[in-house]
């Protein structure tokens, strides 16, 4: 709502806002902390699906703030393609799926905000494989 005063713009004389100038303001404001919102949600996506393909995950500090940045942001990180929907399939031949990179979904609407990429293998070619089809 911070917002808010500066979308009703400056009155002119003493006279409070109209209703429909006051529910015009809320609206923009409203939008305006969505498209904030997800464009923040989808950079720490982003940071944290690099941080996802270091051999470490960044280290135990890193990961474990990661999570929880992205638990309180209602940010879920999908590392099953139990929801085909929010991976791309990257290359490969077989019926098991090999993690590539995990998706990231916003609890808040249900949009993928960054899909994840699988790789199709034969089920015995690796050691990492989830076995499952999208």
């Amino acid at each position: 709502m911070e917002r808010l005063p500066a979308s009703l713009g400056e009155p002119r004389d003493d006279s409070p806002a109209s209703p429909a100038q006051f529910t015009a303001a809320v609206r923009k404001a409203v939008l305006e902390e969505f498209r904030t919102r997800a464009a923040f949600a989808g950079r720490l996506a982003e940071i944290d699906a690099l941080l996802w393909t270091q051999k470490d995950r960044g280290g135990p500090a890193v990961h474990t703030a990661m999570a929880d940045h992205l638990s309180a942001l209602g940010i879920r990180r999908l590392e099953t393609p139990a929801n085909a929907d929010a991976f791309v399939v990257t290359e490969g031949v077989g019926e098991a799926f090999e993690l590539l990179s995990p998706a990231y979904v916003d609890d808040l609407t249900g949009k993928v905000i960054l899909a994840g990429q699988l790789r199709r293998i034969v089920a015995d070619a690796a050691q990492n494989h989830t076995g499952e089809e999208v």
